[in-house]
């Protein structure tokens, strides 16, 4: 049994309390609308005269809203969504200009030269292939020169290093071949 049944047998039974047995379906109908009419003439009269009642029942709305469990996860999730939005905004005015700086460039993109990237995509791996050999190849030839460059050097270090011991001997060979009177002077 489900709630709808259930709430509909307990207004067959507050209707079968209310009107008399006798009456027609019609007159039932017609007759708890004027019931209904008349509590609620009842209602007013009573709190015409009492203004903090009233006050309460003119912001009953807002009331229930206080007293309802889902409006304060509302209330933070606006907040929660404020804040993220605050937090990416730099972002965001990026992206924008982003989007803005492409929109200027589509009538570039839309060119015939553009279109046939997809034509010579073939040609362009081809061409990356062979740019690749070719930069290993030059890699290993510097490797190659700057080794016999560093050959080179260490001739020339030792080639001076020989001329300056040379040159030393040499010096060493005239000084003992000079004269021994030119000394004594």
């Amino acid at each position: 049994m489900d709630g709808i049944d259930l709430l509909e047998k307990r207004i067959e039974a507050l209707e079968e309390q209310i009107l008399p047995k006798e009456t027609s379906l019609e007159n039932k109908s017609q007759a708890i609308t004027d019931l209904l009419l008349q509590s609620q003439t009842m209602i007013t009269s009573a709190l015409s005269c009492r203004e903090s009642i009233t006050s309460i029942l003119g912001h009953m709305t807002t009331i229930n809203n206080y007293l309802d469990p889902c409006n304060w996860e509302n209330d933070l999730e606006v907040e929660a969504k404020r804040h993220y939005l605050l937090e990416l905004y730099p972002e965001l005015r990026n992206t924008v200009q982003l989007v803005r700086s492409v929109q200027k460039l589509i009538p570039y993109t839309n060119s015939d030269k553009i279109m046939k990237v997809t034509e010579l995509s073939g040609k362009l791996e081809q061409l990356t292939e062979t740019n690749l050999v070719v930069y290993s190849e030059s890699r290993d030839v510097t490797q190659k020169v700057l080794k016999s460059l560093q050959q080179y050097n260490d001739i020339t270090t030792s080639i001076k290093v020989l001329f300056a011991q040379l040159d030393r001997a040499v010096v060493v060979l005239e000084e003992a071949l000079l004269p021994k009177f030119e000394t004594e002077e």
